[in-house]
């Protein structure tokens, strides 16, 4: 092309051929990449849904299936949490809306079963409503993380939030009516109508007006029932301790109300931050993975326990009966002891390690907050995290009375819970410490994996020492010890101090290898 065919007018110039025009491309749109592991799970997870559904409804309905209850529980429960994790990292909208629709079905099914008068009162399917309300939860959670229409996004969310409120208040309101109602029934009601609607303002968030307003109903809600229980403790009725039968579990769950709705309305740099720390958490597969591990390692527990217990007062027992507290054989047994080793490792090896091989605890260091703040935070994310673990232990064992059983003796676990919060904070102080003086998660993980063992192995030196003073030392050491002692329903304040102070050590060392950083 030379001036002249610049120079020239647009009717003047020749045609150019069409190979000589240059066609400009914008940049070509990126295709997401196609979950292909959670969809492989997710067929496995059908596969052993309809088997175990499957098995488990002959079971029940006497046609004498091959593989037993047990059996077609674990592979139920394991096809579950397959499909869950498939729900929650596949953003297809087909699939999103099919798990929408299958978490709504489950759940109106369990409300219906909580009110339904079959086979002679109300309340009587309660042993197949709390399993579809707990699944119909997490299956909602899952399919609102990759939600993206607003109107669908916002229905869903306000149904999480009625189903809350009304379980709240059916459940602890109603509880104080009537003493026989509250336990099982009532508190479980209560404890998942606070678990819907804290999943009801977590997904709208605080700067949500709605979801604001009903973090404050959170905290209203909980100082209500700690004051009636408090004052019907106080001024009982005449022959009847309200608080040793059934006030105490009040208490501890207006508590929780009050600790949930402060903890998701207050914008305080410590409650951000550990929003924050959760939100990684529970938004990543790690959270799914432990989840499932300790969800198979429970089943295999609680298999084992019932095998003792039907040993013991089954048709033929083979052994003498278990007495109370029979707790101790399910918590204090290889598995869970097993299990425990290696928790605190996969909870808080990337913590402060994950920040500083990113770069953003610089970001960190220079924000508006300090050092004692930052850690602070990430300690209350990770003993949050420890003890929602535990929770497939808890639910396991709770089918025992709601599936017809003899009625056990609770209290213990009452103890352990106090035990288990201080032994936590204990072993998440630790590996915080670990994850504070290495860029390396795995070096973190193998520290705090070897500093578990090592407090593991306290308990069996305490068993071969042969000095008093030695012995008795290691035995404030122990947390196994400290577990045997509170599952037989003893809370012996004198082994309790060792953590608390083990950990307000940790936590010191931590903020100050942080603030030798800081100004490196």
């Amino acid at each position: 092309m030379s001036i002249d065919d610049i120079t020239k007018k647009p009717d003047d110039r020749p045609d150019l051929p069409v190979a000589a025009i240059e066609t400009d491309y914008g940049p070509s749109v990126m295709a997401a990449d196609e979950p292909t592991f959670a969809r492989t799970l997710a067929m496995i997870g059908g596969a052993f849904v309809i088997f175990g559904g499957m098995a488990l409804g002959f079971n029940l309905a006497g046609a004498g299936a091959r593989v037993s209850t047990g059996w077609a529980v674990f592979a139920l429960t394991l096809g579950l949490c397959f499909l869950l994790f498939h729900a929650a990292f596949d953003r297809d909208v087909q699939l999103r809306r099919l798990y929408m629709v299958f978490g709504f079905a489950v759940v109106v099914l369990g409300l219906i079963l909580c009110v339904v008068p079959y086979p002679e009162k109300m309340g009587d399917q309660f042993r197949w409503a709390s399993p579809c309300l707990v699944v119909g939860l997490l299956f909602l959670i899952s399919f609102l993380r990759n939600e993206d229409d607003p109107a669908i996004r916002n229905y869903s969310q306000l149904f999480l939030g009625g189903v809350g409120a009304v379980l709240a208040v059916a459940g602890l309101l109603g509880g104080f009516l009537r003493v026989d109602y509250f336990l099982p029934m009532g508190l479980l009601l209560g404890v998942l109508g606070l678990l819907y609607v804290t999943a009801f303002v977590a997904s709208r968030g605080v700067g949500d007006d709605i979801g604001f307003y009903a973090a404050l109903g959170l905290c209203g809600l909980g100082a209500l029932v700690v004051l009636i229980a408090l004052g019907r403790s106080i001024f009982p009725a005449e022959g009847y301790r309200f608080f040793v039968s059934q006030g105490f579990l009040f208490l501890l769950t207006g508590l929780l109300a009050i600790a949930l709705g402060g903890g998701l309305s207050l914008d305080w740099p410590l409650f951000v931050l550990t929003r924050r720390e959760l939100n990684s958490f529970f938004l990543s597969p790690i959270a799914y993975l432990t989840l499932l591990g300790f969800a198979v390692v429970s089943w295999v527990q609680y298999f084992i326990f019932i095998s003792k217990l039907y040993e013991s007062g089954g048709p033929r027992p083979r052994s003498a009966p278990m007495v109370e507290p029979i707790v101790i054989s399910y918590f204090f047994d290889l598995f869970p002891v097993f299990a425990i080793v290696f928790l605190p490792s996969v909870l808080t090896m990337r913590l402060l390690s994950e920040e500083q091989r990113s770069g953003t605890m610089e970001v960190l260091l220079t924000a508006p907050v300090d050092e004692t703040v930052i850690v602070f935070s990430k300690f209350l994310a990770g003993l949050i995290s420890f003890l929602v673990v535990w929770l497939p232990f808890g639910l396991y064992l709770m089918t025992i009375p709601l599936a017809g059983g003899t009625p056990f003796d609770y209290r213990p676990l009452l103890s352990f819970f106090i035990t288990l919060v201080a032994t936590g904070a204990g072993f998440i102080s630790m590996g915080l410490f670990f994850s504070s003086i290495t860029k390396n998660q795995i070096a973190s993980g193998v520290l705090t994996l070897a500093g578990m063992l090592v407090l593991t192995m306290v308990y069996f030196a305490v068993q071969i020492t042969q000095d008093d003073t030695v012995k008795k030392v290691l035995t404030h050491m122990s947390f196994l010890h400290l577990w045997l002692e509170t599952l037989e329903g003893k809370i012996l304040f004198q082994y309790l101090l060792f953590f608390p102070s083990f950990t307000v050590l940790m936590l010191f060392s931590t903020i100050k290898i942080l603030e030798s950083r800081k100004w490196r």
